[in-house]
C-alpha cells in the first residue's frame, strides 16, 4: 500500500505507511463471559445431587435381586400393589374433575367481576392449609357418631360416610377443598391475561382458552393426585385405610413390614414412570397447542368484565355466594371445635354451646405446639432461602446465559423429571442415610432436602416468569444479574418464595418418610394427636388452627404478587 501524507499542522508532516490486513478477523459476537455464567448453575446443581444420588441408589435397589426384573416382577403380582395403582389413576380422575369444574367456576366469575376478588380471598384461604389439617377437618364434618359428625347428625346414621364407597366422596371433597381455589385463580389470571380475543378452548369460541397457565395447573394438581398421602392416612379410619390405599401409602406399609428394599424400590420407580407419563402427555399438549391468539380488544381486556344478560348475572352471584360460604364452612367448624374444651369436643358437635373455652388451645400449648411452631418457621425459612438462592441464578442461566439449545432443553427436560419425582424416590436411601450418621430428627439436614425438592419446580417458574415479562423499557436484552432481584422480576421471586415456604410448612410426608417424629414438624405433632381422633378432636382442631396461620396469612398478604409473579407480571 502506498504511504499516506498527513499534515495536521504548518510545519508538521506525518507519513502513516499500511499494509494489507492479515489473519482472522475478530469475532465481535463471541461471548467471552459465557464460561463465567455456567458457574451460576452450580449451587442448584449441587443442591440436585442430593436428590439425585439417591435416586439412582432407589433404581439399583429395583433392580437388584435374583434377576434383573424379580422386584418388578413381585409388584405386579401383588394384589396390594395393583388396587393401590387403581385408587391412584381414580385420584387422577378426581383431579381432572377438579380443573374441569376449576374452569368452568373461572368462566362464570368473569360475570361477576364485583364479587370476584372477595370469592378470590376466600378460595384460596384452603390453599394454605395443609392436607392433613384438610383430612382432619373433613373426617370431623363426617364423623359417624351423630353428637359429633354434622353430616351424620343431618341425615342420619343409616349413611355411613366413612365407609365403603362414600369414603371416596369425602376423599375428593376434601382434595377439591385444598385445590379448587388454586385451579380458579390461576385460570382467572389466565384469561384476565388473554382477555377474549382469539380461538378459544379446542377452537370453541364459547369457550376462552386461558393459555399457559394451563400448564401450570395441570402439572401441580395431577402431581399433587399422584402423589396423595397425608390426606388418606388421616381422613380414612384404619378399618377402610385398605380399601382406599394408594401406591405412595402401600410403599409405606411394605417399608415398615419388611426390612427387603428391592420390592419398595421398583414401586418407587413405577409410580415415578407413571408420574413421568403424566408430565410427558401435559408438556406435549403444550406443544403441540398454539398459544398464541390475536390481541385481545380494548373493551374486552384483562381488567374489564364481560358483559351478560341481567338473568344469567343473577345466577353467576348466587353461584359465587353459595361457594363462598360452602368453602368457609369447613373453617368455621375446625376454629368453633377448636374453642371447645378436650372433652366437650370429643363427646358432642361443634354446634353446641356448652364446654365453650380455650382449654384445648391451653392444652397443646402447655405441651409440644409452640416449639413446633418455632420448628417449623426454622425449617421453612431455611428451605425457602436455600431455593430462592439457588433457583435465581440456574433461571438467569436457562433463560439469558447463551447456553446451546440442545444444553438448555436436556436441563428443563431433568428438572420437569426432578419436579416430578415422588418422594418415595429418594426417601429409603435418605433415611438409611440419616439413621446411619444420627441425622433423624436434625432439622437443617431436613431443611436441605426440602430445599433440593423444592428447587426443580422454583427453577421452571422463575424461567417462565423471566420470559413472560414485558420487554425492558431501556431495551437491554439481557438484564444484570442485580436487576433480577427488584424491579418486574420481583413479583416471580415473591411467588416462588411463597409457595416454597407454605409448601413445606405444610410438608408432613418428606419429614415423615425421611427424619421420622424427633423432628417434630407441626403436622407430623397433629398426626399423633390425631391417632386417637374422637377423644382428641378438641386438641387436633387447637393445633391446626395455630398452624395454619402463618400460612393462611402469608398467601392472603402475597397473593396478587404471587399469581403476578406466576403469569409473569400480566395479571398485576
Amino acid at each position: 500500500m502506498s504511504p499516506v501524507h498527513i499534515e495536521p499542522r504548518p510545519g508538521l508532516k506525518l507519513e502513516v505507511a499500511g499494509r494489507e490486513v492479515s489473519g482472522r478477523a475478530l469475532d465481535t459476537t463471541a461471548d467471552h463471559g459465557r464460561p463465567i455464567r455456567l458457574l451460576l448453575g452450580l449451587p442448584a446443581v449441587l443442591l440436585l445431587l442430593v436428590l439425585l444420588v439417591p435416586i439412582v441408589w432407589t433404581v439399583v435397589w429395583a433392580l437388584h435381586g435374583d434377576s434383573l426384573l424379580g422386584n418388578f416382577l413381585a409388584v405386579v403380582t401383588d394384589d396390594g400393589a395393583w388396587a393401590a395403582a387403581r385408587n391412584s389413576v381414580v385420584w387422577v380422575g378426581i383431579a381432572l374433575i377438579v380443573i374441569v369444574l376449576g374452569y368452568g367456576i373461572a368462566v362464570i366469575s368473569r360475570l361477576v367481576h364485583g364479587l370476584w376478588r372477595v370469592l378470590l380471598y376466600v378460595l384460596i384461604l384452603p390453599f394454605g392449609v395443609s392436607a392433613l389439617v384438610s383430612g382432619a377437618v373433613f373426617r370431623m364434618i363426617f364423623d359417624p357418631a351423630p353428637e359429633r359428625g354434622m353430616a351424620t347428625a343431618l341425615f342420619g346414621e343409616d349413611v355411613v360416610w366413612l365407609g365403603p364407597g362414600l369414603i371416596w366422596l369425602v376423599l375428593a371433597s376434601s382434595f377439591a377443598w385444598t385445590w379448587l381455589g388454586f385451579v380458579v385463580v390461576l385460570f382467572r389470571a389466565g384469561l384476565d391475561a388473554r382477555g377474549n380475543g382469539g380461538p378459544g378452548l379446542f377452537g370453541r369460541p364459547g369457550l376462552p382458552k386461558p393459555g399457559p397457565v394451563t400448564y401450570i395447573v395441570l402439572l401441580t394438581v395431577l402431581v399433587a393426585a399422584i402423589r396423595v398421602f397425608d390426606l388418606v392416612l388421616i381422613a380414612a379410619p384404619g378399618s377402610m385405610q385398605v380399601d382406599v390405599d394408594v401406591v405412595g401409602l402401600h410403599w409405606w406399609r411394605m417399608t415398615s413390614r419388611s426390612v427387603d428394599t428391592g420390592a419398595p424400590a421398583a414401586l418407587a420407580v413405577l409410580l415415578f414412570v407413571i408420574v413421568g407419563l403424566l408430565s410427558f402427555v401435559t408438556m406435549r399438549r403444550r406443544r403441540t397447542t398454539p398459544e398464541n391468539s390475536p390481541p385481545a380488544p380494548a373493551e374486552e381486556s384483562a381488567g374489564t368484565p364481560v358483559p351478560a344478560p341481567v338473568n344469567r348475572r343473577w345466577l353467576s352471584w348466587l353461584i359465587g355466594l353459595g361457594l363462598a360460604a360452602l368453602w368457609l364452612l369447613p373453617l368455621v367448624i375446625l376454629l368453633a371445635t377448636a374453642s371447645h374444651d378436650p372433652r366437650a369436643a370429643g363427646s358432642s358437635g361443634w354446634w353446641h354451646l356448652s364446654g365453650l373455652g380455650f382449654g384445648s388451645f391451653a392444652e397443646v400449648s402447655a405441651s409440644w405446639l409452640w416449639p413446633a411452631v418455632l420448628g417449623s418457621v426454622f425449617l421453612a425459612g431455611l428451605a425457602t432461602a436455600l431455593v430462592v438462592a439457588a433457583a435465581v441464578p440456574m433461571a438467569y442461566l436457562l433463560t439469558w446465559g447463551g447456553l446451546p439449545s440442545w444444553l438448555t432443553r436436556s436441563l428443563i427436560l431433568l428438572l420437569v423429571v426432578m419436579a416430578v419425582a415422588p418422594v418415595q424416590m429418594y426417601a429409603g436411601p435418605l433415611r438409611d442415610l440419616f439413621g446411619e450418621f444420627g441425622l433423624a430428627g436434625a432439622r437443617t439436614p431436613l431443611a436441605l432436602v426440602h430445599a433440593a425438592a423444592g428447587l426443580p419446580f422454583a427453577t421452571l417458574v422463575l424461567r417462565t416468569a423471566f420470559q413472560a415479562a414485558p420487554p425492558d423499557p431501556s431495551g437491554t436484552r439481557r438484564p444484570t444479574l442485580d436487576a433480577i432481584w427488584h424491579g418486574r422480576y420481583l413479583r416471580a421471586l415473591i411467588a416462588v418464595g411463597v409457595l416454597e415456604f407454605v409448601l413445606v410448612w405444610n410438608d408432613f410426608i418428606v419429614g415423615f418418610l425421611i427424619s421420622g417424629p424427633r423432628s417434630t414438624p407441626l403436622n407430623l405433632l397433629l398426626w399423633g394427636e390425631a391417632r386417637q381422633f374422637g377423644i382428641s378432636a378438641g386438641t387436633v382442631a387447637a393445633g391446626a388452627v395455630v398452624a395454619s396461620v402463618i400460612p393462611v396469612a402469608l398467601l392472603l398478604a402475597t397473593w396478587p404478587k404471587v399469581i403476578s409473579g406466576l403469569t409473569g407480571g400480566a395479571t398485576e
